[in-house]
């Protein structure tokens, strides 16, 4: 066996392998969790090459517990209260009485399935009510569902893990027979963990929110102020409580995100980048600290206690929890199907399984914990979007627009898109362009196409595609980036750039759209000079042929709707193929009067 590492050499190897999983994950289109724990297993219980425990010492098990602190509040950052009004009862069912069948129901299939300890079951149970934001979001991101379910499975992910920590701390210490094991003790000790925690939580939030909308805090150090106010919050509030400091981060996030006029954007897309290098090193760090042995002692039973929580328990606790919601059957449907588990679940079963008494239990512990994480990622990741889509809640192959400006090019090409009936969705940061968006009737997303806030709120359903079409090409080159693994290589289109041959593209950055010349500008000169986007229905009468003959240099072919009703992009290299029963839309240039597409304002 190969030597363990110290410190600053294991340190500098956590955050290479977990940035490298991170990045293999992505490029092979995976749930990066798997990579992260299969990386980890590698390093430590098989090739013994990394030991956390002994190359951190003392501050291994601090450092897990602030990790997990500052990526709660990072999600509680992105729950805004406006996203439930409608679903709000199903949210707060999910996480009290969803939780408690989920609790109930995993405790008996612990004793009767498995034929562990009550004790034992009750604290697993406990666990795994807990599912995972870090899991979670990522999937929904992938599978695009219609309508709320995005919204609610994040609210439950986020919300569930303070919750479920509290529950698996509480029964710990009530089996492990502490000075709480009476049911006076265990209320007495959960409410002071919830009036501990939210009142730290809420308290520091509402204090920091008010130095940043007074300036008392320069743009420069907005992070690092809300970094240090986080892990005081969160230390503060376990060292008045002990385990409330996870409420209090979550808490804190959450009062931010909703405080009205205050901008975090800023804040929650640094906390992202910060977010993913925590998820590399925790997952990694834990999945190397874990026995080998233990992880592979219950065998079948460990697969069969994980099959009936995918297909029995998480069923169960969404139906008792949506009833007499008026949620849709298939909304419902793919809630019962989404409940994987993540890095709260992995980091508080490792920190309990190192303080119980008896060796054994805690193996038994890991034997159940670890298998329910890698499966029911591997089994949600895989099956949720093949699901979504039988059902109906996501598009098998969708073929709306996501365009990334609201200007006057956006608006028009959006407005002729809806016009043939695809779904569209505009981002802009220019507030005037996008209020004039609205007011056409298309809808649009106020803020950056890369913010956090967009990536994990949008609604993406029925997208299929990037048109990115501002003048910045940078911006437009991290646009298509930003979507990559969302859209694929194929569907990613921009404007060619002002004075750039585009012949000079980078597929992967994104196709050029349309002619070599149609940069941003020269399409915003056009419309303002008269020109229209025009519909041409292709038939027998006038077909291919006559539509080319009379194609001349002042109409630039733009799309093609099939019959099928594909929308077909026309880009610099791939013109597309013109059929009978197609509709060509083309921008037609005008004769070079002024005419009105659009009344002229700042935002061009």
């Amino acid at each position: 066996m190969l030597a363990s590492l110290e410190s600053l050499p294991a340190l500098a190897f956590v955050l290479g392998v977990g940035t490298f999983a991170q990045w293999l994950a992505w490029r092979i289109r995976i749930p990066a969790i798997l990579l992260l724990l299969l990386a980890g297993f590698l390093a430590g219980p098989i090739g013994g090459l990394l030991d956390p425990a002994a190359a951190f010492g003392e501050l291994f098990r601090p450092i897990i517990s602030l990790a997990v602190g500052l990526i709660l509040f990072e999600g509680g950052l992105t729950l805004r209260f406006d996203e439930v009004r409608e679903t709000g009862k199903v949210v707060r069912n999910l996480v009290s009485i969803g939780a408690l069948v989920t609790w109930l129901l995993s405790t008996a299939a612990g004793v009767f399935l498995v034929g562990i300890d009550f004790d034992v079951a009750l604290l697993v149970g406990a666990l795994l009510t807990l599912t995972g934001p870090t899991v979670v979001i990522p999937l929904v991101r992938h599978v695009r569902p219609a309508g709320p379910t995005g919204a609610i499975l994040r609210w439950e992910g986020i919300l569930i893990d303070p919750i479920g920590a509290m529950l698996a701390i509480v029964v710990f210490e009530a089996i492990r027979g502490g000075d709480h094991a009476t049911a006076t003790g265990i209320a007495l000790e959960v409410g002071k963990i919830v009036i501990y925690g939210s009142g730290i939580g809420l308290g520091a939030g509402l204090v920091l929110a008010r130095a940043l909308e007074r300036f008392h805090v320069p743009d420069m150090l907005h992070v690092p102020v809300t970094l240090g106010m986080v892990a005081v919050a969160f230390v503060g509030a376990d060292m008045l409580q002990p385990e409330a400091g996870l409420f209090a981060v979550t808490v804190m996030g959450i009062t931010l995100a909703n405080r009205p006029g205050l901008d975090v954007e800023h804040i929650a897309e640094w906390k992202e980048h910060l977010s993913t290098i925590l998820l590399s090193v925790l997952f990694v760090s834990i999945a190397a600290h874990l026995p080998l042995g233990p992880l592979t002692e219950l065998g079948w039973r460990a697969l069969l206690y994980v099959g009936l929580l995918i297909l029995v328990v998480r069923p169960a606790a969404v139906w008792v929890s949506t009833l007499g919601s008026g949620l849709p059957a298939k909304d419902r449907a793919f809630l019962m199907a989404m409940a994987p588990r993540g890095i709260v679940v992995a980091a508080v079963s490792s920190e309990l399984a190192l303080q119980m008494d008896d060796p054994a239990n805690a193996n038994v512990l890991v034997a159940l914990v670890f298998p329910t994480i890698v499966l029911t990622v591997l089994v949600y990741g895989l099956g949720a979007r093949p699901f979504a889509r039988a059902i109906g809640l996501s598009k098998g192959d969708p073929q709306g627009a996501l365009i990334v400006g609201a200007d006057l090019v956006g608006r028009e090409i959006g407005a002729a898109l809806r016009d043939q009936g695809f779904d569209v969705l505009l981002v802009d940061t220019n507030a005037r362009s996008a209020q004039n968006a609205r007011t056409a009737g298309l809808p649009t997303f106020h803020g950056s196409v890369l913010s956090t806030r967009f990536a994990e709120t949008a609604d993406l359903h029925g997208l299929g595609c990037v048109l990115a079409l501002l003048p910045s090409d940078e911006v437009n080159r991290l646009a298509n980036r930003e979507f990559l693994a969302t859209f694929g290589r194929s569907r990613l289109y921009r404007v060619p750039p002002t004075g750039k041959s585009a012949t000079e593209h980078e597929p992967e950055h994104g196709r050029y759209l349309f002619g070599e010349t149609c940069s941003a500008d020269w399409l915003r000169e056009q419309l303002r000079s008269g020109a229209r986007i025009k519909a041409t229905n292709l038939t027998e009468q006038f077909g291919p042929e006559e539509f080319a003959s009379q194609n001349d240099d002042r109409t630039v072919p733009l799309f093609v709707v099939t019959g099928e009703r594909q929308l077909l992009v026309a880009t610099v290299d791939t013109p597309p193929p013109l059929q009978v029963g197609s509709t060509v839309l083309s921008l037609v240039r005008g004769d070079g009067e002024r005419e009105s597409v659009a009344t002229p304002n700042a935002d061009g």
